[in-house]
């Protein structure tokens, strides 16, 4: 998901510059660090939109065809088809723009959005053995339930998961099948490396499960709501031919104002739902504020899902109902913090994770060197001005506790937070569900996930923790008695 204003944690920008002045030979000026922005270049009048019809305004039924046509009457070029949710992609004016809304249509902002997430603070209340930057042990594979379905013998084996999102990168699991979106690559890639991460998260709870990439972001981890559309729209139309019976968006943007039900992505997810195919979405990271949550997220057909530290805690900074329309989101909370997965070679997730790990490694006296020469790094990172004054011991506790919570594992695995890796955790149960209970449709298996999900305390109300923290083994017996 993507960063909105107060999100507390480091965005890819300031993320990848930490990665620049520590690639430096020498550190940057201010003025060479600042973001390399046009200021007062002249903007481009024109604005990329989605255009759909307004069923509450428009009558009767409005083919992708009929839409093209009606839309071309008014002078405007078209650029694409979106035939999923019976709508059309173009540049405007606002004058058109305005003028298609007098009569009747919807139009939505098609720019290209940050749909990747930066890397959130971790829960200040982490308890740690060691060092108080030591990354703690994390049972997710126990605490979810999904342990106890290995037992059994439920491993994903024949289902089939659609990662919508940056790409794919990884020798481990060759993919079942592959679309980009973006560029067209004809060979999975992943430059973000946020992609490779969630697939992993989805192999480590279901093994067996096969694996689809679809990319729908650049490498900045940027897109635009029509590729997302498009993308959904792939798995729709190859749902059969590669058998997708889940698919994951760890994706997304902030409250819009923009009603769910007229929400371009919303409407392909729904599209998918009634094909069969289970929708799970991460929340968001955007918490603890009220109303942090957006598309699609925000859709009540999808299964969405927040972020936790363990059973009893829930992350700060996993998003929080209800949504703009009152609905009670989130649905179930899954670990979502220090989460071990894949780690896309030389992707910029990597670079930042093998950068954040170098400085945490360093001894007090490195770390005295290392800021000297590059003092840069001190805002870069979120420091306390006054570090410098410190004593090295008391320095090195102050940097190694703010540095983004990110950690190396292995040299080909990362560990981090977000909502966008407690997803995948839960479409892979999803897939173990459906193995053990074929039988069922998405609304079946989101109704067994809330039901048997475990309340993590009177401390936290429904739009922190909606119905409780997952319980994958509840859920299948839930299924199995409600045959």
């Amino acid at each position: 998901m993507s960063n909105i204003d107060g999100v507390k944690g480091f965005s890819f920008n300031q993320l990848n510059k930490i990665v620049d002045i520590m690639n430096s030979s020498a550190s940057k000026t201010k003025e060479e660090v600042v973001d390399s922005v046009a200021l007062g270049s002249t903007r481009n009048p024109q604005m990329d939109v989605i255009i759909m019809p307004d069923v509450k305004v428009m009558k009767g039924n409005f083919s992708v065809e009929n839409m093209a046509s009606r839309v071309k009457e008014e002078g405007i070029a078209l650029k694409d088809n979106l035939e999923l949710i019976n709508g059309v992609t173009a540049k405007v004016t606002p004058e058109e723009a305005e003028k298609l809304q007098k009569q009747g249509f919807l139009v939505y902002d098609d720019s290209p959005k940050d749909l990747s997430p930066g890397i959130p603070a971790a829960t200040s209340s982490t308890t740690r053995a060691g060092n108080p930057w030591d990354m703690p042990e994390i049972k997710d594979i126990e605490w979810t339930g999904a342990k106890k379905l290995h037992d059994q013998g439920l491993t994903g084996k024949g289902r089939t998961v659609a990662v919508i999102d940056s790409g794919y990168n990884h020798p481990a699991k060759p993919l079942k099948a592959w679309a980009d979106v973006v560029e067209k690559s004809p060979k999975p890639i992943d430059p973000n490396g946020h992609g490779t991460h969630v697939a992993g998260d989805v192999n480590k709870i279901a093994p067996d499960a096969e694996l689809v990439g679809v990319r729908v972001m650049n490498s900045q981890g940027q897109g635009r709501p029509s590729d997302i559309v498009k993308g959904i729209e792939w798995v729709i139309k190859n749902k059969d031919r590669f058998g997708i019976d889940i698919i994951n968006m760890s994706l997304g943007a902030g409250p819009d104002g923009v009603p769910f039900y007229m929400d371009p992505i919303n409407k392909a997810v729904e599209q998918a739902i009634k094909f069969g195919i289970d929708v799970v979405v991460a929340a968001g990271n955007s918490g603890p504020g009220a109303e942090t949550i957006g598309s699609p997220a925000d859709d009540p057909a999808a299964l969405t899902i927040g972020a936790a530290l363990n059973p009893t805690k829930v992350s700060d900074f996993s998003s929080r109902g209800p949504t703009e329309d009152n609905l009670e989101k989130p649905d179930i909370i899954a670990p979502g913090e220090f989460i071990t997965s894949w780690a896309a070679p030389d992707s910029q997730l990597d670079n930042i994770g093998k950068t954040v790990q170098t400085i945490r490694d360093m001894t007090p006296d490195q770390l005295t060197t290392l800021f000297t020469n590059k003092p840069d790094l001190i805002k870069a990172l979120g420091l306390p001005s006054n570090v410098m004054s410190l004593s090295p011991k008391e320095r090195e506790t102050v940097v190694k506790t703010n540095l983004p919570p990110m950690f190396k594992p292995t040299a080909d695995t990362l560990a981090g937070p977000g909502t966008s890796f407690a997803s995948p955790e839960v479409a892979g149960l999803a897939a173990l569900l459906k193995q053990a209970v074929p039988d069922k449709t998405p609304a079946d298996r989101k109704e067994a996930f809330m039901k048997t999900a475990d309340s993590m305390g009177s401390q936290y109300k429904k739009v922190d923790q909606g119905s409780g923290f997952v319980d994958a083994d509840e859920a299948v017996k839930y299924l199995k008695e409600h045959k």
